[in-house]
């Protein structure tokens, strides 16, 4: 009976200890590069923004619950966890040079992989990406895609404007040499319940950077929306919460302004956040919940679109040192039998 009883016990500190392991970020490498101990803030008060306000989203362990009590859904191609349940996608906004001259050999340390949003206009605009700074970066294997010709708010465009910015800009990148861009990223995320708009995009790309939350989903089913897949529109033609013309993203430039460059907070924002999907696909078993970090400028001017370099060079030896797949949004594929997207 001792003997017994010591089994049962060694097997449910095991089951605990794994756990731990999978449930908890690891942040020895935040000691090592800030030499000081964080306050933890949970992940239902992770920033968003949305335009220049600042909100906090409240709804996420909601939408967590919710895709736990679903289980294993089915129809998935190539989404198992092959190892990892930690997949992240980085994106970088706004043509900025530092993208180039700061960011890019950080990530290429590391061999990361990012996505790159290129508004036609400001390209070779004093402190802007030129094209052949663009070209490098897809030559690397990094990931062009498109943000408008103006980088102007879509609302209250007419067809004719939409299909310049939005039609256009795929042009303009094709014409400079850049292969076939699928993904489109709307001025300020707000566009995800304007059909014009999205019916725009949907005619030149495959997907849409459109909104922010904690996490993605591959099956657009772990918001508080109810939704069971990607459609973008539902039975009656209205046009989905969650789809593949809405990817949402953690915006790092709201956590920049609202801690006004107060790093060691940040970093912690960003270990939480990075995290996020982490249980979700744990326990169903494949990816599903991805976060997507998005970043402006790269250097140390204090600027609120910015991030400092050395919090972004730890943030991405974080993301080495613990084990996260960094794809992408390319990557991204869509199913349509069944109506989810998935990672190619």
């Amino acid at each position: 009976m001792t003997s017994s009883n010591s089994t049962v016990k060694l097997a449910f500190y095991i089951i605990l200890g794994l756990s731990g392991y999978f449930l908890l970020p690891n942040l020895f490498s935040f000691v090592d590069i800030f030499a000081a101990s964080q306050k933890h803030t949970g992940h239902h008060s992770i920033i968003i923004t949305t335009g220049e306000a600042t909100k906090i989203h409240s709804s996420h362990n909601n939408a967590i619950a919710n895709i736990l009590a679903k289980g294993k859904p089915n129809g998935l191609i190539n989404n198992s966890l092959n190892g990892t349940s930690k997949v992240v996608i980085l994106t970088f906004g706004d043509t900025e040079k530092s993208q180039f001259t700061m960011a890019k050999p950080i990530l290429d340390q590391y061999g990361y992989k990012a996505s790159f949003f290129i508004t036609c206009n400001y390209v070779g605009q004093t402190h802007r990406l030129n094209w052949n700074d663009i070209v490098t970066l897809q030559q690397d294997g990094q990931d062009i895609e498109s943000k408008g010709m103006t980088h102007t708010d879509l609302n209250n465009l007419s067809s004719s404007a939409l299909d310049f910015e939005i039609g256009g800009s795929k042009l303009c990148l094709q014409t400079h040499g850049i292969n076939s861009p699928n993904i489109f990223a709307a001025v300020h995320g707000d566009v995800g319940n304007n059909p014009a708009v999205i019916d725009t995009i949907s005619k030149y790309y495959g997907y849409a950077d459109d909104g922010f939350a904690n996490v993605m989903f591959l099956h657009c089913d772990g918001y508080d929306s109810n939704q069971t897949d990607c459609q973008t529109h539902d039975g009656n033609g209205i046009l989905s919460y969650a789809n593949r013309y809405s990817i949402r993203e953690a915006s790092h430039n709201s956590w920049d302004a609202r801690y006004v460059h107060d790093d060691q907070t940040i970093f912690q924002k960003f270990v939480e956040e990075v995290n996020s999907g982490v249980e979700v696909n744990n326990k169903i078993g494949m990816v599903n919940a991805i976060p997507i970090v998005a970043y402006h400028i790269i250097d140390n001017s204090k600027d609120p679109s910015s991030t400092d370099i050395n919090l972004f060079a730890a943030e991405m030896k974080y993301l080495h040192e613990n084990g996260f797949k960094v794809v992408p949004m390319s990557a991204l594929g869509y199913d349509q039998s069944t109506n989810y997207m998935y990672l190619e």
